[in-house]
């Protein structure tokens, strides 16, 4: 059992270090820029008055 709690420690420590020296995501301008493709846009005219102030 003490060895099983040993090889569990080293195996955590281990994994600790792993996720904690991964490299941080970094995204450049033409990552932001294919965000930006991707994404839905839709334009749409000016607001017209149907009825107005009697002109």
């Amino acid at each position: 059992m003490k060895k099983f709690a040993i090889s569990s420690a080293i195996a955590t420590g281990f994994a600790a270090a792993l996720f904690g020296l991964a490299a941080p995501a970094s995204a450049d301008v033409g990552h932001h820029q294919w965000v930006q493709d991707i994404q839905q846009q839709a334009t749409v005219g000016s607001a017209q008055a149907t009825v107005g102030n009697g002109r």
